[in-house]
C-alpha cells in the first residue's frame, strides 16, 4: 500500500517541545528536560516544526522552529551538554511517529499538538502548567482543554498548582483519576552550585531588592513590574544605600526612572550561571504580581521567584488568588498585594529588623530547596511515565 510518509520512526518515551534546545540554554526545561536525558535510556527529546493552533485557540501565533533554527541552536546547545546529542531530534513532516507516549509542556503548546498526536495514534500527556494559554472561566481555554481531554490518545494531566487541579474537577474537564497532582517545578540549579550568601553590612555596602521577569504586557502589570517600580521610589527616597535589579525585558524606556537612575540596574536576560552570582547579593525578590491581567483567567504559578528562593533571596510576591498552601507567610515567605505604599511600608520593617529578614530568607531557602528538590520532582514524573507508556522503573539509567 502506498504511503505518504518517507520513513516510520518508532521511539518509547519521547517529549516533544517548541523551545528545547536553546541557543543559551536556560530556565525550568532545560533543566527538566536535560533530567530526563540523563535518568532515562530510552528517552528522546523532538522539536516542533511550525505547527498553527486549532480553531478553538484565542491565540494565532504557532509554535515550532525551522529546521535551520533547530540545527543551530542544538550546536550551540551541544557546546554545553556534548553528552545529548544523540537524544536530541527535529519532527519531520515527511515522517510517521510511533511512541509508547509522549511529553509536552503547557496548554497552548498541546493544544497545537493535538492533531500531530491524533494523526500518528500517540498516546500523551502533559502538564498543564500556569500560563501557555490556560485561564481560569475562559472558555476558550475550557474548549481547548476539552478537545485535548477528548481525544482517545490522552492518557493524563499534570498539575502543579492545587487551584489548576481544583478547577478541572469542578468544570468537569477531566476526570480526577486522571490527574496527577505534583506541586511545584523545576529550579534551574543544583545545591552544589549555589553560591555564598553575601549579607548586608557584613559582606556589602548595599541592601539590593530586584525584580526577574520576562516582559508579556505593557510595563508588565502582570508580573507588577509597575508596582516595583512605585516601590523603588518610595524607598529610594529614605533609604541612601538601597539598589534595585531588574533582570529580563524591562529597561529604563517601559517605565520613567530618572529620578532613580543612579540606584537602578537593568541586566537584560541573562544565563544561570550570571543568575547563581547576582542571587547571592540580593536581600529581596520582589514580585507583586496580578492575575487576569494578561489574557482572561490568566495566572501564576506560586510563587514567583523560586529560583531565587532557592539561592537563599527572601520572596516578597503577590498571591491575589490565594494560592500558596506549602509556605508559612511571615515565617518563610512574605505575602504581598500590588500597593506600593504597603509594599514600601513592609520592607522598612524588615530593613530596621534586618536578623529577621535574613532568618525569614533562611526558612525560605530551606522550604524551596524541600518543595522544589530536583530528584523529587523528576520521580514523580517518572512514575507517571510509567504507568501510562508501560515502562519499567528498572529501564531508567543515570548518564554521567
Amino acid at each position: 500500500m502506498f504511503s505518504l510518509f518517507k520513513k516510520t520512526i518508532s521511539k518509547d518515551l519521547i517529549v516533544i517541545d517548541s523551545q528545547f534546545p536553546q541557543e543559551i540554554p536556560l530556565g525550568f526545561r532545560n533543566t527538566e528536560i536535560n533530567e530526563y536525558i540523563k535518568r532515562i535510556g530510552n528517552f528522546d527529546s523532538y522539536t516542533m516544526y511550525p505547527m498553527q493552533p486549532g480553531a478553538s485557540a484565542w491565540f494565532s501565533h504557532g509554535y515550532g522552529v525551522s529546521s535551520e533554527e533547530f540545527d543551530k541552536n542544538k550546536k550551540s546547545y551541544l557546546i554545553r551538554y556534548p553528552n545529548n546529542s544523540s537524544k536530541i531530534h527535529y519532527l519531520e513532516q515527511s515522517n510517521r511517529y510511533r511512541a509508547k507516549l509522549a511529553y509536552s509542556f503547557f496548554l497552548a503548546e498541546t493544544y497545537v499538538l493535538l492533531p500531530f498526536y491524533n494523526k500518528n495514534k500517540i498516546p500523551f500527556t502533559f502538564v498543564l502548567y500556569p500560563g501557555g494559554a490556560f485561564g481560569l472561566d475562559n472558555d476558550s481555554s475550557d474548549n481547548m482543554l476539552k478537545e485535548i481531554f477528548d481525544s482517545k490518545y490522552f492518557r493524563n494531566v499534570i498539575v502543579t498548582q492545587d487551584i489548576t487541579r481544583r478547577y478541572l474537577i469542578d468544570k468537569k474537564l477531566c476526570n480526577e483519576e486522571d490527574i496527577s497532582y505534583i506541586y511545584g517545578g523545576f529550579v534551574q540549579f543544583n545545591k552544589d552550585e549555589i553560591v555564598q550568601k553575601k549579607y548586608y553590612k557584613q559582606d556589602k555596602d548595599t541592601f539590593d531588592i530586584c525584580f526577574v521577569a520576562a516582559k508579556y504586557s505593557d510595563k508588565g502589570i502582570d508580573k507588577g513590574y509597575d508596582s516595583f517600580i512605585a516601590v523603588a521610589k518610595l524607598l529610594a527616597s529614605k533609604i541612601d544605600d538601597v539598589r534595585f535589579h531588574v533582570v529580563g525585558g524591562f529597561d529604563e524606556t517601559d517605565i520613567d526612572v530618572s529620578g532613580i537612575k543612579s540606584k537602578i540596574t537593568f541586566y537584560g536576560y541573562k544565563s544561570p550561571e550570571f543568575l547563581l552570582d547576582f542571587y547571592s547579593s540580593m536581600d529581596i525578590f520582589l514580585a507583586p504580581n496580578r492575575s487576569g491581567r494578561l489574557f482572561e483567567g490568566s495566572f501564576d504559578g506560586f510563587p514567583l521567584g523560586i529560583d531565587a528562593g532557592y539561592c537563599g533571596v527572601a520572596l516578597f510576591v503577590g498571591d491575589d488568588l490565594n494560592m500558596n498552601s506549602n509556605y508559612i507567610n511571615r515565617q518563610d515567605i512574605a505575602i504581598i498585594n500590588t500597593d506600593a505604599v504597603k509594599i514600601e511600608e513592609n520592607i522598612l520593617v524588615y530593613y530596621n529588623n534586618i536578623e529577621d529578614l535574613y532568618e525569614l530568607s533562611s526558612k525560605g531557602c530551606q522550604k524551596t530547596q524541600q518543595l522544589f528538590d530536583t530528584d523529587y520532582q523528576i520521580k514523580e514524573r517518572i512514575k507517571v511515565f510509567n504507568k501510562y507508556a508501560k515502562l519499567k522503573l528498572d529501564e531508567t539509567i543515570e548518564r554521567d
